[in-house]
């Protein structure tokens, strides 16, 4: 007491205490500084465990493609069976016929199979017109099939060639398979092979003709005799002869085939042939001539227009003599 009465505190140290900066100010400086560190090193914990999460999401991610793509991989190259064939539209063609054509090995795996290169290849195939490849579920390749159909026969050097309605070679045998398709006779092929396009043209005349035809006016035409290509003859499976002439309007002798079979039970008597000339057609019996509706008014309408012009002419003539 007595000696801080003896020595005051110096009134220069006082105001020096306290107008000293807060930055010398030892005793506040640790516990700001404190805070922000804690603070800053909170983040920086925060965006390294972000980021870890995304890394270990990212690598999760890359081990299940991995194992896909492997499975994948797995799945398309090695031989291993999966799924099956299924063909439709066609008796002919088997499932073997379709692994053979396109070279598809035991076993079958059809996520292995080219669609475009088995198409390709069945379409080589001379009893498929054409070929659409599909799938249904769970894992069946469908196969369906357009077959070939043949029009037409004739005879060959060493037996029968079957053609299709372009005249392409679709089938060769000793002797005739296909007995519901008519035979195109009075020709004989040459050195035609399987695979072949016809490009003789009686031949082409004589098919196109038959391609003409309905369904149910094709199934009764048993024969075309091109012998005379000037003169060609259809015959019917009960033996009727058609007329056909040469090798022109086609279509129409086509079509007037159709009608006049369907009168031939209207008409009188035994036929002996039908001419179906577009100009005159008509049906010959052993009793009468049978001809169409439409071309018999015709001929009525001419023939009465004669005996009305030939009574004009006796009228005149009778006028002059008076």
């Amino acid at each position: 007491m007595d000696d801080f009465k003896q020595h005051p505190p110096n009134s220069n140290q006082i105001d020096t205490e306290h107008h000293r900066p807060d930055f010398l100010h030892p005793e506040t400086e640790p516990i700001h500084k404190d805070d922000g560190d804690s603070i800053h090193n909170s983040e920086r914990e925060l965006a390294r465990k972000r980021k870890q999460e995304k890394a270990e999401v990212r690598k999760k991610f890359l081990k299940i493609g991995g194992v896909v793509a492997i499975v994948l991989l797995g799945l398309f190259n090695l031989p291993i069976p999966l799924g099956s064939i299924k063909v439709i539209g066609s008796d002919k063609v088997t499932v073997q016929d379709v692994e053979v054509a396109g070279d598809i090995g035991e076993p079958v795996n059809v996520l292995r199979i080219n669609r475009e290169n088995l198409r390709h290849r069945l379409s080589k195939d001379l009893r498929i017109e054409d070929a659409q490849i599909g799938y249904e579920l769970p894992l069946t390749m469908v196969v369906r099939v357009v077959e070939r159909k043949a029009i037409a026969v004739i005879p060959a050097q060493f037996g029968y060639l079957t053609l299709d309605k372009n005249g392409q070679v679709i089938a060769s045998d000793s002797v005739i398979e296909d007995t519901t398709v008519p035979m195109i006779s009075g020709v004989k092929g040459g050195n035609i092979l399987l695979g072949d396009m016809v490009t003789d043209k009686p031949i082409v005349q004589a098919l196109d003709y038959l391609r003409a035809l309905d369904d149910d006016t094709f199934k009764q035409i048993a024969e075309i005799n091109i012998g005379d290509p000037n003169n060609m003859m259809a015959y019917t499976v009960s033996g009727i002869q058609i007329r056909l002439g040469d090798g022109e309007d086609l279509k129409s002798k086509a079509d007037l085939t159709a009608s006049m079979l369907k009168d031939l039970p209207k008409s009188q008597g035994n036929v002996q042939y039908i001419d179906v000339n577009p100009s005159s057609p008509f049906i010959k019996t052993d009793k009468v001539t049978v001809q169409p509706k439409s071309n018999k008014s015709k001929s009525d309408t001419s023939q009465s227009e004669k005996k009305d012009t030939s009574k004009q002419s006796a009228n005149v003539s009778k006028s002059k003599q008076d």
